[in-house]
């Protein structure tokens, strides 16, 4: 098994201070990456900067013989966000890949949040992650190619209590993450996202420390020695190591990490119940939901919806007629 080595290679890691972005930047920084070490400080809910958080990682990077910078820019702001892609381009002259990993949480009730609690959750972790993202795009697609990965949540993914905020974020990074796969496919470009889990992290712990209202399970689970080392945040890199290196096989897959565990959400569509001559009703509907959720007959769904929704138009067009 020959090493991933990412030598000469330079990648953006935002939210890289603590926890999860922290091990990817050192992992990545091991493996001979230049690493831009992107943090604001802030706290997990948000508000407030430390840019010690950033520095302190750059250090470790160095101490151990890599290269990397420190950005302690915000991805709620617009020059912040572009300063990433800037000072890699800066420095190094070239970027590779990035992996945007920065994001807030702010669990309530639904009928209790606010609407500064969800606004704040989209503005930093979806508005954010197109900020950074985009002019890495621009890069990338200047420089003849790179791979992007964002950060989903099983939260996105399957729904979480008090988080409708959080899971609305985490789940328009599957349509963001596909779309720029598909329009990146013509320039190199590969965009793929990460649905993680980890214990110990500053966003886990302060949730933890604050009492919220998913805390006293996760607080549980750290008090468990061996939960908490299945579910190490050093245990996410391998799979974000894997989508930033030159060889990522895959683009526009949504893939999950945790607790030593790597596999992949599937979008997927069935055969369902079609009605190709006449303008179906309600009632048919429920005669035939049987088949409308079967999950038997489910396959993949493509990457395309344009592309599948006229192939699907045609071939009823076809049957019709």
């Amino acid at each position: 098994m020959s090493m991933l080595r990412f030598d000469g290679d330079v990648v953006i890691v935002t939210g890289a201070g603590g926890g999860m972005g922290r091990c990817h930047a050192l992992e990545l920084a091991r493996r001979g990456a230049r690493v831009v070490v992107n943090d604001l400080g802030g706290h997990p809910f948000g508000g407030g900067e430390d840019a010690g958080l950033a520095d302190a990682v750059v250090q470790e990077i160095r101490s151990q013989g890599g290269e990397a910078i420190a950005n302690t820019a915000s991805v709620a702001d617009v020059d912040g966000a572009a300063s990433m892609t800037e000072q890699a381009m800066d420095t190094w002259g070239r970027l590779d890949a990035i992996v945007a990993n920065a994001a807030i949480v702010r669990d309530r009730p639904f009928d209790e949040m606010t609407v500064a609690d969800f606004d704040d959750v989209i503005d930093v972790n979806l508005r954010g992650t197109m900020r950074v993202v985009q002019p890495a795009y621009k890069a990338m697609r200047a420089g003849g190619g790179g791979r992007i990965v964002t950060v989903t949540s099983s939260s996105g993914m399957l729904g979480a209590h008090f988080q409708a905020n959080y899971a609305a974020s985490k789940s328009a990074m599957i349509g963001f993450t596909r779309a720029i796969a598909l329009e990146g496919a013509a320039h190199g470009i590969l965009a793929n996202a990460v649905a993680p889990g980890a214990l110990g992290t500053r966003m886990h712990l302060a949730m933890v420390e604050a009492g919220g209202l998913n805390a006293e399970s996760g607080a549980d689970l750290v008090q468990n020695e061996a939960a908490a080392e299945l579910m190490k945040p050093e245990r996410v890199s391998p799979l974000i190591t894997l989508l930033t290196h030159p060889s990522c096989p895959v683009t526009g897959e949504i893939l999950c990490s945790w607790g030593g565990y790597y596999g992949r959400f599937g979008i997927t569509t069935n055969r369902g119940w079609s009605e190709r001559r006449d303008v179906a009703v309600a009632e048919q509907l429920v005669d035939h939901l049987d088949a409308i959720m079967d999950e038997a007959s489910a396959r993949v769904a493509p990457l395309d919806s344009f592309a599948g929704g006229a192939k699907d138009a045609k071939k009823g067009a076809s049957a019709s007629s």
